[in-house]
């Protein structure tokens, strides 16, 4: 081989060796970007996957929070619209004789001292009252569960449109509360047929019309029967008092009958007359007239 062969062998060598180097550092490089990709990926992952941040377990399922059973499942309030038994009051959770529950003399939460009885609702008080009265003063003995004028606690009375029942003001049976007062939504032009929906005529069973479509009387755009309306009792705005309930178009005072489940074995009434009436339950009215 002449000396002119050999060197061009020797530099197609060389050239050759160069390419395959090239290509070897062209193969690193490639795993240096794809070990990056890995890196990256890996640093993305934590990010997207946030586990910590993402799926936010302390604060997304706010088990605490979200359950909320003391406020949401609300068995307190939800549970004091279940009835006691006359003359049982509603002390949390509890229906208690207040007349002699040492935890809740004569209201909710009034306990009496070490060693004082509870008696007519008085700590350390006598036995002026039958049992299920609580002594008011001087031997004024009332059934505080059902009392209008005397509701959970003595002097404590309710609104004319309220009565009172285990020991709580509430509106009178056939009113709705609306916005903190008790309306019929039957005839309320106000609040006819929902609260907050009013009427521009007359309001008749809840529906917005005509007077002529009133079958009884028109007393400001309410439709309403003066017979037995405690808020128009025998005539356009004539309110019943608190503990009266309006008969034949007259305003009658009335009292719960303690220990009377019906009318046919009550003896608390006296020289009243016993009713039984609806929502009202059992009670003693000051009546001429007969019973609703």
């Amino acid at each position: 081989m002449n000396r002119g062969s050999l060197s061009l062998r020797l530099l197609v060598c060389a050239f050759l060796a160069v390419g395959c180097g090239g290509g070897g550092g062209t193969h690193e490089g490639d795993d240096a970007d794809d070990g990056g990709d890995t890196v990256g990926d890996t640093g993305a992952d934590a990010d997207a996957d946030g586990d910590a941040d993402a799926d936010g377990d302390a604060d997304a399922d706010g088990d605490a929070d979200a359950d909320g059973d003391a406020d949401a499942d609300g068995d307190a309030d939800a549970d004091a619209d279940a009835d006691c038994t006359a003359p049982l009051v509603r002390c949390g959770a509890d229906c208690v004789d207040v007349s002699n529950n040492t935890a809740h003399c004569g209201t909710c939460d009034n306990p009496c001292g070490t060693g004082e009885a509870c008696v007519s609702g008085v700590c350390g008080g006598s036995a002026v009252c039958d049992p299920g009265y609580v002594d008011c003063g001087g031997g004024d003995c009332r059934d505080v569960s059902a009392d209008p004028e005397n509701c959970g606690s003595c002097d404590h009375g309710c609104d004319d449109l309220q009565f009172c029942a285990d020991g709580s003001c509430i509106c009178r049976p056939g009113l709705t509360g609306c916005g903190g007062d008790c309306v019929d939504i039957l005839t309320d032009p106000a609040n006819c047929g929902a609260c907050g929906s009013p009427c521009g005529d007359v309001c008749v069973d809840g529906g917005c019309t005509t007077e002529a479509a009133c079958e009884l009387t028109v007393c400001d755009g309410a439709c309403v029967d003066t017979e037995f309306d405690a808020q128009n009792c025998g005539d356009c705005g004539e309110p019943c008092d608190v503990d009266q309930l309006c008969l034949e178009g007259q305003c009658w005072d009335y009292e719960p009958a303690v220990g009377c489940t019906s009318c046919a074995d009550c003896t608390s009434c006296g020289r009243e007359i016993c009713c039984d009436i609806a929502s009202y339950g059992v009670s003693c009215v000051d009546s001429e007239v007969t019973c609703p």
